[in-house]
């Protein structure tokens, strides 16, 4: 007489399941992909002049990304004054 049950395995190191030997479910997929992230914030930093504040957010910009392990993409500075201008129109 022979069993009904078929063999259930679970590979314990890549998760993937096999019923008598064929893999069912989910598999692993590799796949190369780019992402874009885009982060707004306020910041004030000690500048010269308006072509100095860009200067050194550029280098902020490529910094920021060099830390977290990004490659630097494109970035927006929508406007630059001194910070008591700032507060004052506020």
């Amino acid at each position: 007489m022979q069993n009904s049950r078929s063999k259930i395995s679970t590979n314990q190191k890549t998760g993937q399941t096999t019923i008598d030997g064929k893999e069912v479910g989910m598999r692993l997929w590799i796949g190369h992909v780019t992402m874009d992230f885009v982060e707004e914030k306020d910041i004030i930093i000690r500048a010269s002049s308006e072509e100095d504040f860009h200067e050194r957010m550029i280098a902020h910009h490529e910094n920021a990304a060099r830390q977290r392990g990004y490659e630097a993409g494109y970035m927006s500075i929508d406007f630059a004054m001194p910070k008591e201008e700032f507060d004052a129109k506020g």
